[in-house]
């Protein structure tokens, strides 16, 4: 497993993000996670008051730069999950479609300055990078590692 090393929520301390076999999926998967750590921080600093003017200038820039990666990342597993022939493809993809969607959301409450996202993109970003990747993602690992795919 790839360690990241965070401050992140309490209950989880750690985040370990697992090798999935494919280096640029690790790559990605780790600045996701910096992401998380970085967008948990500012949660954790907005604990205790109203974001300003400033805030909202690093919430929605943090929000882009998540949302880039995300689309990156998305496309370039999914591109070689069809080059390779990956039997879970449709149901993976689904899953991707499903945290898009979730992200939009967040996004439009942010847009609307909605105060609520906060602990709903945290969550959402720590849950995804668990469980997300270290058991859907994981899942692909042998198959790309058989295919001789780096």
């Amino acid at each position: 497993m790839l360690s990241f090393k965070s401050a992140g929520p309490r209950e989880i301390g750690n985040c370990l993000v697992a090798d999935v076999g494919v280096n640029a999926c690790n790559k990605q998967h780790l600045r996701l996670a910096s992401y998380a750590v970085e967008f948990h921080e500012m949660v954790e600093n907005l604990s205790e008051k109203e974001p300003d003017k400033e805030d909202w200038r690093h919430i929605d820039a943090l929000l882009s730069r998540i949302s880039r990666v995300v689309a990156v990342h998305f496309r370039e597993e999914e591109d070689l999950m069809v080059e390779y022939g990956y039997p879970d493809y449709a149901r993976h993809k689904t899953l991707h479609e499903k945290f898009i969607k979730e992200l939009a959301n967040i996004q439009s409450q942010i847009n609307n300055r909605n105060i609520r996202f906060k602990s709903k993109l945290s969550t959402m970003l720590w849950n995804w990078l668990y469980n997300h990747i270290n058991v859907e993602d994981y899942k692909y690992r042998e198959f790309f590692l058989e295919k001789g795919v780096k």
